[in-house]
């Protein structure tokens, strides 16, 4: 049980860090922004042991 909260920790430092790149996608005007989105959503869903 040690070792999955372990890597929950790593999927919310993922979700954290592709979550401020996409904001500064956004703000930069990035035109490739929508490549971080699969990083968001996945990092989210095994953050919270959904999948």
């Amino acid at each position: 049980m040690a070792q999955q909260n372990k890597y929950r920790a790593i999927y919310w430092l993922v979700f954290l860090a592709s979550t401020a790149g996409l904001i500064f996608a956004i703000y930069s005007h990035w035109e490739w922004l929508t490549l971080i989105l699969p990083f968001v959503t996945t990092s989210f869903v095994k953050a919270m042991d959904i999948m």
